[in-house]
């Protein structure tokens, strides 16, 4: 009997956009419709409401499949298998070309790392955060400004190379579904693209049946989702924004392609 549902991905789950305060009053105005938490008013939360499951929601704006795998096994370690086995886990995964997770010994913790490329590879915009989300903060980004941000520049640019950590975590993620098939864990998976699984395609094919989140033959992810059916917070706001993110009303509308999912697969 499942209790849990344990959900990571990154702002295509978080609620990125809606925890803008802009959107939010637009939203107000527009629908009557109000939250404090962005993560309250995602497709996660959706689908543990219908299946009165427990929500662990972990999905982090900015963030990748480095930091899935990595926060997943920290959490199946912290509650044990025997828990693990009644938790319904969902994935939305995100190449992670240019989100690192890295440990930052300031705050004794991870944090996000965004680093954008110009055509030689050179970085030319960089972010470090603990969450880009104001109701999901537990530490001030102000204090990555400067030093720690200059520190993990100096990193990437000596040591780090975009392509060769993509590739690695092709693996990783093949380690941790292969894990979780294993141990008999109930998962489902969706790639915003199709790089991190191409280099293993026989090896979804399999898993596929069981785990894949199908949507249509157009659509891989909420956001695809969403930009096909103009469900994204710009079109919902009637371009107010030009955030293409999943809206309010294209989370609930797409937290029933996930429940479909399930109910065809878990009795």
């Amino acid at each position: 009997m499942l209790k849990y549902l344990y959900s990571n991905g990154s702002s295509l789950s978080a609620g990125g956009g809606l925890y803008e305060l802009g959107n939010k009053i637009e939203y107000k105005k527009l629908y009557n419709v109000t939250w404090e938490n962005e993560k309250d008013v995602t497709y996660p939360k959706y689908v543990s409401d219908y299946f009165n499951l427990n929500l662990i929601h972990d999905a982090e704006c900015g963030s990748g499949a480095p930091r899935l795998v990595r926060r997943t096994y920290e959490h199946i370690e912290k509650i044990g298998l025997s828990e693990a086995k009644k938790t319904l886990f969902i994935f939305e995964i995100t190449d992670p070309i240019h989100r690192i997770d890295m440990f930052c010994k300031k705050i004794d913790d991870h944090v996000i790392v965004n680093a954008r490329y110009d055509d030689n590879a050179n970085i030319e915009n960089l972010s470090v955060v603990y969450s880009y989300s104001p109701t999901n903060r537990n530490y001030s980004n102000d204090i990555f400004v400067g030093e720690v941000e200059a520190d993990v520049q100096q990193y990437l640019t000596k040591y780090h190379d975009p392509v060769v950590y993509s590739n690695k975590f092709c693996g990783e993620l093949v380690g941790l579904f292969s894990f979780m098939e294993k141990m008999g864990l109930s998962f489902f998976y969706m790639f915003e693209n199709e790089f991190l699984r191409n280099p293993y395609k026989e090896f979804y094919d399999d898993l596929d049946e069981k785990h894949k989140i199908f949507i249509d033959d157009d659509c891989t992810s909420s956001s695809h989702f969403c930009l096909k059916n103009k469900l994204t917070i710009k079109d919902e706001l009637n371009g107010f924004t030009g955030d293409t993110h999943p809206g309010y009303f294209g989370y609930k509308k797409f937290s029933e392609v996930v429940i479909s999912n399930i109910l065809r697969r878990i009795s």
